[in-house]
Parts: C-alpha cells; structure tokens; sequence
C-alpha cells in the first residue's frame, strides 16, 4: 500500500484460533457487496467484515445484520455470501514487450456489480540510471478506499496485486521481449466492466446452510437476507433445513426473522404455525424467531432483528454463560421498531413462540423473550439449547480422543472423569441446579448400559443435567464406535 519514503513498519493482525468450544461465535448467510461467494470467512471485527466483503450499498440486510452484531458485543463470526450466478467485472491490459505476459485480463476479485467503473491507473517506468524498470499501479472503485501499489518489479506485478482486495491480474497472451522502439515510460488507464449481480435462489442458500454445518465453531445462525430473497415454499423448505442441519449437530441455534411479506402479527402468527406444524420438537427446539424488525442507522427500510440479537446472545453469553437467558436486555445500533403491536397482538405472537422487540421507556429497545418454537419441557427455552450445545462441544472435545479405544474399565473410567469435570465446571458456573453436584448431574458408564457381550469396539455413556431453571431432566446418550466415531443423542 502506499506510504511516504523512509522507514515504515505494517503489522498483520493476528487473528485468533478456532475454538469449536465457544458458544457465542455466529455464522451468517446472506447477500454482501462483494466478496468470495460461498465460501466461509472467519472475522473478528467491522472492520474485517468491510475488508472482506466491501461497505454496504442498501442492496441488502446481511451487512447491516453484522455491523449490529458487533455493535452489540460480537466478537467472531463466520460470513457466507450467497449470490446467484453473477458476472465478474474485468478489463483487458495491452502490456506489450518487457513483462512476463504481453497481455493481461484485470479481473475483479469476486462476481457482481460492484466493480463496474472500478478504475486501474498502471505506469510503467523503463530502467535508467536511476534504477531497475518498476510499474506503479492504482485501483480505485466506488465506495472503496483506493490501492496504490508503487515500485514494483515488472515481473513481480500479478503477484504483488495479488494483495489487493479488489482485482487481480491474470495473464492472456505469451511474453514478448522489449524492442528498442518501446517507449521509455508507458501509462494505461482501464475500466472494468460487465460485472452483473444474481439473486440467490434456493440452490445457493441450501449450500449455504450445508457450508455452515460443516464448521465445527459456530454456534449461533442467521439468515437476515432469506425472507426479500424467497418466498413460499421455497423459503418453508430452506428454514427446515437450516433447522434439520442445526438438529443434528445438537450444537447450535438458528436465530430467524419473520418474512417481510408476514408484516402484520396474524401473518407472523400464522408462519410460525406453519413451522409449528412440522410436529418435529428436535428441529422447532432449534429455532428462536425474534420479531418485528428493525429501524437501524444507514439501513435502507426495515432491518430483521436477528444480527441484533446474536449480538446480545454473544454478549451475554461472554458475560454470564451459555446458560443465561438472552432477554431483558437493551438492543443496541437500532433506534426504532419497523411496527408497534397493540398488548393482544403481543400476546398472540408471544403464544406462538416469536420473541419480541419492544421499545420500553427509558431504555430503549429491548429484547423481550427467550423461547424456541417448540412447546416440549426439555426443548422450550433458548437457554436450557444453549446449555445443551455447550455440553455437547464439552463432551465432544473429551470423547473424541478417545473413540478408538477397546471397551473397558479403564476407558469406562476415563470417560466418566473427563465428563464429570465438564459438568462439575457447569455446576460452578450456575448452569446447573441442586445444592450439591450429584443432585445437578449424572454420569452413567458401567455394565447397565454395556452388558456383558457387548461388542468391544462399542461404549454407551449416559449423563443427566438439571438445568438451573426447574424442568425435566436433560439427558444425553454418548455412543463410541470405533467403527461410528463420537455419536452424542438426546433422549
């Protein structure tokens, strides 16, 4: 990048390693600027999320979605752009003799819309006495801050660029060889075009939801662009997905706004019945719906609430635990509702399982509730899911070692001491109830669940949690194979 002569120092932030135990990281699928599309980019800040995939332009909620995560105490986030088959801006650049390639196509780093008019200034200087031959470039595109690559070794241009954040050169003829007509300084000012946005279909959001599942550190999902982009069935389906993908993890939540089209509370009422009437408590206990949307700073029209509220999630989350009911507290980078519902509206959607946003006096808006859609004990309160998903990581990263072992007393044991110091750290925290451990928990690994006969390459351990908030009994069922690997299941 461009800096004044003499001595400058740049340092590469060093981001921090994956941590498939925390519960507060998010994963976000949705529409952006530009970017690479499809594929998962791990950011820690605003500022990585503008680096990576361009200011927002009002094209789409997901950026706005994110800056509220942040703004409201996210700290990590995995971002998934989701476009249809878009057309990549580019330009072609008649080098001519001295480079390794006598032409080059100037590609924009990610398809879209975004990079038409991008401008690339590149001036080429042939060696004189004052040195070896050196190529300035400068790309500048709108709404982005400008690159300037200055003093670059003609045959190190492409890979020098490769640093940039928004184009890159790829090489289209063979080289040729300067000859002593050549000018001694050239200059080319390009402009990309044919750049061309595609809304994203059901296609691209299903690989989304899958791309996402493969990540073993999210813990949280937000969906902020799905309900503009489909509609009907095809949203219905998608959401069912989503939330059959984060059932079978057992490892995270879907936070999920109501579709703009459901904008009065009987529409929203009865989307979250049709949700409802899947009859599967496994996938509605893993979804929060949080309602109305927004009104946020810069945001073009209403905002879905659920950036804004994975970023409560997160906060308290760090704060408090994973067991801490995200509720009660204030929303912040928003500074409306989109609509105001009447008490009896209120308690309408209440009873249907959406959580609202509520604007109170003196504090501003406020997340009010804290409930999944399903109405099973075990699966109804987002916190109690949360707990469950932090136990599971837990168990995960003890049990995983240990899957290739022969079933025995000594692996029974081991098995049994490494999950009862993850639950006795629970105990510790507040998670769970009782005035002792053994009224909180329970570790099962002995003969009642491994009869005599049993295969030796397969262990069952069952373990009991009692939540902090009086309810049934959590119970999960560890299965180790060495033919199945690590099997958690909720009875």
């Amino acid at each position: 990048m461009a800096a004044l002569p003499g001595v400058s120092l740049t340092f590469e932030p060093r981001g921090s390693a994956e941590e498939p135990l925390r519960t507060d990281v998010a994963a976000f699928l949705g529409r952006l600027r530009r970017g690479p599309a499809g594929i998962p980019v791990r950011v820690e800040s605003w500022n990585d999320v503008v680096g990576a995939f361009g200011p927002p332009d009002g094209g789409s909620a997901t950026p706005y979605a994110l800056r509220g995560f942040f703004e409201n105490g996210g700290r990590t986030a995995w971002v998934l752009r989701v476009t249809g088959p878009a057309a990549t801006a580019e330009a072609v650049w008649e080098a001519g003799g001295g480079f390794p390639h006598a032409r080059y196509r100037v590609v924009a780093t990610s398809p879209g819309a975004w990079a038409n008019g991008c401008r690339v200034a590149i001036r080429f200087q042939a060696s004189t006495v004052a040195g070896p031959p050196t190529v300035s470039v400068r790309v500048t595109s709108p709404g982005e801050p400008p690159e300037t690559f200055p003093g670059v070794p003609p045959a190190e241009v492409a890979a020098r660029l490769a640093a940039s954040r928004l184009v890159r050169l790829v090489p289209d003829a063979p080289p040729r060889p300067r000859e002593p007509g050549d000018p001694i300084s050239r200059s080319w000012d390009l402009t990309l075009a044919g750049g061309a946005d595609a809304a994203p279909g059901r296609a691209e959001y299903l690989g989304a939801v899958r791309a996402q599942a493969e990540l073993p550190e999210p813990a949280l999902v937000a969906l902020p662009d799905l309900g503009a982009d489909l509609t009907g069935t095809d949203h219905a389906d998608t959401v069912i997905d989503l939330l059959g993908a984060a059932a079978a993890s057992l490892d995270r939540l879907a936070v999920l706004d109501v579709p703009p089209a459901a904008s009065s509370a009987d529409d929203a009422v009865a989307w979250a019945r049709t949700l409802e009437a899947t009859g599967d408590d496994a996938l509605l206990s893993a979804a929060a719906v949080y309602h109305p949307a927004l009104r946020a700073p810069g945001a073009p029209g209403a905002l879905p609430a659920s950036g804004h509220v994975l970023g409560v999630i997160a906060r308290l989350d760090g704060e408090r635990g994973a067991h801490h009911t995200p509720a009660n507290a204030v929303l912040l980078d928003a500074v409306d509702l989109a609509a105001e519902f009447p008490e009896p509206q209120q308690v309408r959607l209440f009873e249907a399982g959406v959580n609202l946003v509520r604007c109170t006096r003196g504090r501003g808006l406020v997340v009010w509730g804290g409930r999944t859609l399903s109405a099973a004990p075990h699966g109804r309160y987002v916190a109690h899911r949360r707990l469950v998903h932090l136990l599971v990581r837990a168990i995960r990263r003890v049990a995983l070692p240990l899957v290739f072992d022969v079933n025995s007393p000594e692996l029974r044991l081991t098995l049994v001491r490494a999950l009862t110091s993850v639950l006795l750290s629970a105990f510790r925290s507040g998670a769970l109830a009782g005035a002792r451990p053994e009224q909180a928990f329970r570790v099962t690994c002995d003969d009642t669940d491994n009869p005599p006969g049993q295969d030796p390459g397969l262990v069952v351990c069952e373990v009991e949690v009692a939540p902090a908030v009086p309810m049934e009994f959590i119970r999960l069922r560890l299965v180790l194979g060495q033919d199945r690997g690590l099997e958690v299941i909720e009875a």
